[in-house]
């Protein structure tokens, strides 16, 4: 059988803090098997294109209809639906921007911290994240690279209570080298 490289993931990176496992990999992010995937999404919490819409489109319309319960999220806020059809048992929409708004680092840190803080109250163990800087506005890969390390470590360091396993999902090889640069001031590699 063939993969493309988009179907196989390989972990490139592989840290550990304070018993929690922190992967870098490249791949995509709608066939992880974790107990939960995360969504970037704006406030509307529309599940139109891009990760979203990958996520509408392999999860069916269940993790849609969900959504509808809570409407509008405030900016930095998140919310849990099931994972319908995913591979995921769940998925963690946050909400980084206002409908079409631009993303800012401050958006970033308040909005995975949501996603964290929502991981541990449903006692999730593996989470699989996406470059937060995509979208239609995007943000520069490199200092969202250093927020979401920033933001990760620190909740490992002072909240965690679950997340025994983190994933870094990102899609392309320039996002990967960024994230591949930044990782190692943040996280203790044990070689393989």
């Amino acid at each position: 059988m063939l993969y493309s490289e988009e179907t196989v993931h390989h972990t490139l990176e592989r840290g550990y803090m304070k018993e929690v496992q922190v992967d870098l990999l490249k791949g995509d992010i709608t066939e992880r098997i974790t107990d939960a995937i995360v969504n970037t999404s704006n406030n509307r919490l529309i599940l139109g294109s891009g990760l979203s819409g990958a996520i509408k489109a392999k999860g069916g319309g269940r993790i849609a209809e969900e959504l509808q319960k809570y409407g509008s999220i405030e900016i930095g806020e998140a919310v849990y639906t099931s994972g319908g059809e995913l591979k995921a048992g769940g998925v963690i929409h946050i909400a980084l921007t206002e409908f079409d708004g631009p993303i800012t680092e401050e958006n970033i840190g308040l909005s995975l911290h949501a996603c964290l803080s929502l991981a541990n109250k449903n006692k999730l163990k593996s989470l699989s994240i996406p470059d937060l800087s995509v979208g239609i506005t995007r943000f520069p890969p490199d200092r969202c690279a250093h927020t979401v390390f920033t933001v990760l470590k620190r909740f490992i360091e002072k909240e965690n209570r679950s997340l025994r396993l983190v994933e870094i999902v990102v899609w392309d090889i320039e996002s990967l080298r960024i994230y591949k640069e930044a990782y190692p001031a943040f996280f203790h590699q044990e070689m393989e």
